[in-house]
């Protein structure tokens, strides 16, 4: 039996507590199981995202829904912190936040509908966007950023191309950044490249069906102390925690993915 931390749930969505606008991706939840353990794997940490499933307006999405599951649950459950930078007062929100004992920042562009890289001048200098990082770098919170496309009510997909984050690592060199969903389906080679090549960019394979790995990512054994394991739970009809997590590592077969990459990275 293999430890696994899973770096990606959502456990508000699990909850069905999301916004009215979004309720059609609650077809998803249908059949879904938190199970912990089985014979194969066992998950000891479970890492809470608070991005809701489609286009919003709000601030910080579900956090104090999956803050209030946190408080319960505080041995299993740890927290990233979310930012809308064109909807928060975002030096008050991220110290709110950090008070309440984030492990980092999930930033959600494609459903906040902004360019990761949107700080700089000639991009538009978001600055809410440059103080995310900035506050990220200064209290050594890593940045998850959401990669690849959503189906969600009014998502804006071109804000998912990795490529953007190559501009934030460079002007951030001690910021951990991390491409969720690797680029998911159109740009993993992107994600591939950046995490390949650039010291502080990391890769996050959730929601990449299990037998589709290592033909998306036929390559991910070569940077395998840059991987981390995802669930993105839940997903799809009748995911079961503690199963899709040993679908994933009978692939990829490499306990730092599934468990101590996380740990050193985020220094759980």
């Amino acid at each position: 039996m293999i430890k696994v931390i899973d770096a990606h749930v959502h456990y508000h969505i699990f909850l069905k507590r999301i916004p009215k606008h979004c309720e059609e991706f609650l077809a998803n939840v249908e059949g879904t199981k938190m199970t912990l353990k089985n014979e194969y794997v066992e998950i000891e940490k479970v890492l809470l995202v608070p991005s809701h499933p489609c286009h919003t307006e709000e601030c910080y999405d579900g956090f104090y829904i999956d803050y209030e599951e946190r408080k319960r649950n505080p041995d299993l459950f740890l927290q990233w912190g979310e930012v809308n930078p064109l909807r928060c007062n975002v030096k008050e929100e991220l110290e709110r936040q950090y008070s309440l004992g984030i492990i980092g920042i999930k930033l959600h562009p494609v459903h906040h509908a902004f360019k990761p890289n949107a700080y700089r001048e000639e991009e538009g200098g978001l600055k809410q966007l440059l103080y995310v990082y900035e506050f990220a770098e200064d209290h050594d919170l890593p940045v998850l950023i959401h990669t690849g496309t959503s189906v969600g009510v009014g998502s804006r997909n071109k804000y998912g191309d990795p490529i953007y984050v190559d501009d934030i690592a460079k002007d951030f060199p001690r910021l951990k950044l991390i491409l969720a969903h690797a680029g998911r389906p159109l740009w993993y080679d992107t994600a591939f490249y950046l995490a390949r090549f650039i010291n502080n960019v990391f890769l996050e394979i959730s929601s990449i069906p299990p037998k589709n790995i290592l033909k998306v990512l036929p390559r991910l054994n070569e940077i395998s102390d840059k991987v981390i394991y995802g669930s993105d739970f839940p997903a799809f009809k009748g995911q079961d925690l503690a199963d899709y997590a040993h679908q994933v590592y009978s692939v990829v077969k490499d306990e730092r993915i599934m468990r101590d990459n996380v740990k050193r990275i985020l220094k759980i």
